[in-house]
């Protein structure tokens, strides 16, 4: 059977590409054959077309059905063929695929447009949302009220009222050979102990400045006595290298260690005792201030992050307690002094002189409420005692006018006057306050 004798598939027939027919004229030997509703007699009618183009489309390396030779060409595809699903259509013509190339970039470019106006709506609707958060949040009933914080205290400029020079009334200590004394406190029988730092030993020295003896070992040999503090028959020394306080009484015969905790208390820099035997050590390197018990167990450690908040600290290197219990501490790189309660509560603060924490500022709580401090560079600052400008008296040496000094340790003696360190000649001077 020949292949035009083949059953109509979907009503099509197949043609030549690009033909065309004369309206109402039948093809030469393609007729079909439809019946005439207006009789019995059949009458030729001209089929409906189906156009495709000429060459194949579809799995690359696979001829379209009808055309095992691959050509692609079904100008002779016989009449009544079913078309290759596969087959091009008038979709694929250069002119076409051209409109299409045309049609997809103007579709990117406006997907790009709509794109760009989403995202700086999108912009601008996130600004108005952080605007409110930021800006309305106080109005809003259900927004949560805000932390209460401690307020700052208010920075005071470092202005002092500059007093007459005040005249050591006493040197002691020239002939014991002191190295780098630190500080210095008065024995029960009037003897002196000295922190001589340098010569790693606690030097007593009788009320004239002799050296009377030297204290060396404690629970080990001393590496760096920093500061002493006392009370009755005791006397209590830090030793910064080791990281250790040592209690003796005050003949100079060793008790015990009373702690050894390099943590806590290697490099520290200040020493008090108050009233009650309770002890505080002000730490630079681990920025804090320690309080401990008579028998050396930690109480309290008050620490902050370095910061110049009322509850922070930046390296304090100095502590005083007051008859009441209050804390006076040399906020060194703060340069301030700090005055808190014993619980460590923030009370007030004063600007103080500069200093490195091994040549620091100490301070000194006097009976009539004022506040003494040394200034290495030179002087003595007293603060009035309902705060204000301290008046900087410059110190001198009798004899000597314009030898320098560098005050360093501040205690009281059992008459009254004042034994202050000096660092710089490696001495102590004796002071009489008005």
């Amino acid at each position: 059977m020949q292949d035009n004798d083949h059953p109509l598939e979907h009503e099509r027939a197949t043609f030549t590409a690009g033909e065309e027919d004369a309206p109402g004229q039948p093809l030469d030997g393609d007729e079909a054959t439809l019946i005439d509703r207006s009789g019995d007699t059949f009458a030729p009618a001209r089929p409906q077309r189906a156009r495709f183009r000429d060459r194949p489309r579809g799995r690359p390396g696979q001829p379209p059905p009808g055309d095992p030779s691959g050509s692609g060409d079904t100008a002779t595809r016989p009449v009544g063929a079913t078309l290759d699903p596969y087959a091009a259509s008038d979709e694929n013509t250069p002119t076409t695929r051209a409109a299409r190339a045309d049609a997809t970039v103007t579709a990117a470019r406006d997907r790009r447009r709509r794109g760009l106006f989403a995202a700086v709506l999108a912009a601008i609707l996130l600004l108005f949302a952080l605007s409110r958060l930021v800006g309305g949040s106080g109005s809003s009933s259900s927004a949560p009220p805000a932390p209460t914080l401690p307020p700052a205290p208010t920075p005071v400029p470092f202005v002092v009222v500059n007093g007459a020079p005040i005249t050591a009334t006493a040197v002691l200590g020239v002939d014991a050979k002191l190295k780098g004394p630190r500080e210095a406190v008065e024995l029960p029988d009037g003897h002196i102990a000295v922190a001589d730092a340098d010569n790693s030993r606690v030097a007593i020295l009788d009320n004239k400045g002799a050296l009377v003896s030297s204290i060396t070992n404690a629970a080990t040999a001393f590496q760096q006595p920093f500061a002493l503090a006392t009370r009755g028959h005791d006397l209590y020394v830090l030793d910064a290298a080791r990281g250790a306080i040592d209690h003796f009484d005050t003949s100079g015969r060793f008790i015990r260690e009373l702690m050894h905790d390099v943590v806590l208390l290697q490099y520290a820099r200040g020493l008090a005792l108050n009233k009650s035997g309770q002890l505080y050590v002000a730490n630079p390197r681990s920025n804090a201030v320690v309080a401990l018990s008579p028998d050396g167990k930690v109480v309290k450690q008050m620490t902050s992050s370095l910061g110049g908040g009322p509850t922070q600290y930046n390296q304090p290197s100095d502590i005083a307690v007051a008859p009441d219990f209050s804390l006076y501490i040399y906020d060194s790189s703060n340069t301030r002094i700090k005055k808190e309660k014993a619980s460590g509560a923030f009370v007030t603060q004063w600007q103080a002189p500069t200093s490195d924490t091994v040549h620091s500022v100490h301070v000194l709580p006097l009976p009539d409420g004022r506040l003494l401090a040394s200034d290495p560079g030179g002087a003595l600052l007293i603060y009035p005692a309902n705060g204000g400008t301290p008046t900087r008296l410059p110190l001198r040496v009798p004899g000597q006018p314009l030898s320098p000094v560098q005050p360093l340790g501040l205690s009281r003696l059992s008459n009254g006057d004042i034994l202050v360190t000096d660092g710089i000649d490696n001495r102590l001077l004796i002071v009489t306050l008005s």
